[in-house]
C-alpha cells in the first residue's frame, strides 16, 4: 500500500497577512491603545519575519517612551516592505484596533489548528501510537492557551477572595497518608500542585509504601492512579491483598487459596477508587493519560512508580538532561491539573556506604529533582543495636516540605507485617507547640473620610 505524505501545501491555510498590515498601520499611526494592544497581541501572531520585524521595532519603541508614528518608524524596518505593505494599508481608529487584534488571534488559532492537524496526518502514515497522536492533540490548546495568557498576572486581591471560596467551599482539602504523623507534618496530607518525591535504595520498601499510600487515598473517597513501570497490574493488587495478612503469596502461587478469606482481602485492601495503569511508558504517555483522566475527575492523585524507567526518545540529551525534563514536566502537570503527582525515584549509594541516614544530596541523576519537588520524603531499613539491617522496619524521613516542617531529627518509625507487605507506624507522640499570634500594629484611621458624617 502506497503512503500518503500530506504537508503544509496541501492544506489552505488561513491568511491574515491583510489583518496584520492593518493592525501595524493602526498602531504606528495612533499608539492610544497600544497598551491595551499589547495585552491581546504576541509576537508569534503574525505569519512572516517582515511583519514581526515591524511588531518589534514598534514595540521597542513604545516601551522606551520614543514617538512613535510612521516617519520615525520608517528608518528602523525594511522600507521597500513598509511602504508597499505598512503606509498604505487602512488603520483603524480608537477602540475598533481591538477588534481587529480579536480578528488576528482567531486566525492565529486556526492557522495553528491547521498545522497541527498535518503533523497528526504525517503521524499516523509514520507509524506514530495513539498515545504520541493524543499527546500532540491535546496540547494544542494548552499551547495556545499559554500564548495568549503569558506574562499576565492576577490582581493579588482577586486570587486572595478566590483562595477564601475555595476554603470555604472545601476544596482547599488535602489527601491524607496512611501515617499520621506524616499527615502532621504535610497539614493534612498532599495538596494539589504538589510534586511529591518517594525515593529510597533497591528493596527498601518504595513501592510497597507508594501504594499503601495510594490504597489510602483511594479509600478517602480520592480517585487514585497508579502507574506502574516496573511491575505488572496483578502482581500490585497480589501485594495488596497479601497484605491483609488473610491470604499468603504461598497460597496464589499453588493455587490453594480460600476464597472466602480471598474475599475479605479483597473488600478491604482493594478500594474502588483506585486504578492501575501499567502500560504508559513514555513521558508522553503519562502525561496524556493524567491529563485526561483529571480533566474528566477521574484521577485526583498519581502515582508513578519509577522515574528512572519512564521512557524518553530524546537521544541528543544526557541522562542528567532527560530527568531533570521529566520533573520539570511532572511538576508543571501537577499544577496544570491541580493533583499531587508521586513520583518514586532511586537513591545513589552514598548514603549506605556511609552508613548514615539519606539526605537530598543522595538524590539519583539529577539536582533537578530536589529543586522541582515541593516534598521530598525518604525510606532506609535501619540497623539494630547489633548492626543488622532490620527488614521488619523503615525509617521515613521528610528531607524537603515547602508547605510545613520537616523532620531532621527524628524519623517516623513504620514496622511491616511477617511479609513485609504492609508497614504500620509505630505509636509515636509527636509534641504540638503552639505558635503565637503576631503582634499586628493597628493602621491609623483617616478621621477625613468621617468628616460631615453625623450618624457615624
Amino acid at each position: 500500500m502506497r503512503r500518503i505524505e500530506h504537508t503544509l501545501t496541501d492544506f489552505p491555510m488561513p491568511d491574515s497577512t491583510q489583518i496584520e498590515h492593518r493592525i501595524l498601520a493602526s498602531v504606528i499611526t495612533d499608539t492610544t491603545y497600544f497598551s491595551e494592544v499589547l495585552r491581546v497581541v504576541k509576537r508569534e501572531f503574525f505569519s512572516s519575519d517582515k511583519n514581526r520585524a515591524v511588531w518589534d521595532v514598534v514595540v521597542d519603541m513604545y516601551n522606551k517612551g520614543e514617538s512613535v508614528d510612521m516617519s520615525t518608524v520608517f528608518p528602523k524596518v525594511d522600507r521597500k516592505h513598509y511602504m508597499d505593505n505598512i503606509i498604505g494599508a487602512q488603520a483603524a481608529y480608537g477602540m475598533s484596533v481591538i477588534e481587529l487584534c480579536s480578528a488576528l488571534y482567531d486566525t492565529y488559532i486556526r492557522r495553528c489548528a491547521y498545522i497541527r492537524s498535518v503533523e497528526i496526518l504525517q503521524g499516523v502514515n509514520g507509524g506514530a501510537s495513539v498515545e504520541n497522536i493524543m499527546t500532540r492533540f491535546s496540547d494544542f490548546t494548552k499551547e495556545a492557551s499559554e500564548v495568549f495568557d503569558s506574562g499576565s498576572a492576577k490582581a493579588a486581591m482577586d486570587v486572595a477572595n478566590r483562595l477564601a471560596d475555595s476554603i470555604m467551599s472545601g476544596k482547599k482539602s488535602r489527601i491524607p497518608t496512611p501515617f499520621s504523623s506524616l499527615n502532621y507534618y504535610t497539614y493534612g496530607g498532599l495538596g494539589g500542585g504538589n510534586l511529591v518525591i518517594l525515593a529510597a535504595r533497591p528493596s527498601v520498601g518504595k513501592t510497597t509504601i507508594g501504594l499503601q499510600m495510594a490504597q489510602c487515598a483511594a479509600m478517602n473517597g480520592v480517585p487514585t492512579t497508579f502507574y506502574s513501570l516496573e511491575m505488572t497490574d496483578e502482581e500490585l493488587v497480589q501485594r495488596m491483598i497479601v497484605g491483609t495478612g488473610l491470604v499468603s503469596t504461598l497460597e496464589i502461587v499453588t493455587q490453594n487459596v480460600n476464597w472466602d478469606n480471598y474475599e475479605r482481602a479483597v473488600s478491604v485492601a482493594v478500594p474502588k477508587n483506585l486504578t492501575i495503569n501499567d502500560k504508559a511508558k513514555s513521558l508522553d504517555e503519562l502525561c496524556t493519560n493524567i491529563a485526561l483522566d483529571a480533566q474528566q475527575g477521574k484521577c485526583k492523585i498519581a502515582f508513578i512508580d519509577y522515574l528512572g524507567l519512564i521512557r524518553h526518545d530524546d537521544k541528543r540529551k544526557s541522562f542528567a538532561q532527560v530527568v531533570g525534563e521529566i520533573t520539570h514536566t511532572m511538576k508543571n502537570m501537577a499544577m496544570e491539573c491541580n493533583i499531587p503527582i508521586v513520583l518514586l525515584c532511586q537513591l545513589n549509594r552514598e548514603s549506605a556506604k556511609e552508613g548514615r541516614s539519606p539526605q537530598l544530596t543522595d538524590l539519583r541523576d539529577s539536582g533537578d529533582i530536589e529543586q522541582d519537588a515541593d516534598i521530598v520524603i525518604m525510606l532506609e531499613r535501619p540497623k539494630d543495636e547489633f548492626g543488622e539491617i532490620q527488614k521488619d522496619h523503615i525509617d521515613l524521613w521528610l528531607r524537603k516540605n515547602r508547605g510545613g516542617q520537616c523532620n531532621f531529627d527524628n524519623a517516623i518509625h513504620l514496622v511491616g507485617n511477617s511479609s513485609y507487605s504492609d508497614f504500620k507506624e509505630e505509636t509515636q507522640t509527636i509534641t504540638i507547640q503552639p505558635q503565637p499570634m503576631p503582634e499586628v500594629e493597628p493602621q491609623p484611621v483617616n478621621t477625613d473620610l468621617f468628616e460631615n458624617q453625623e450618624d457615624f
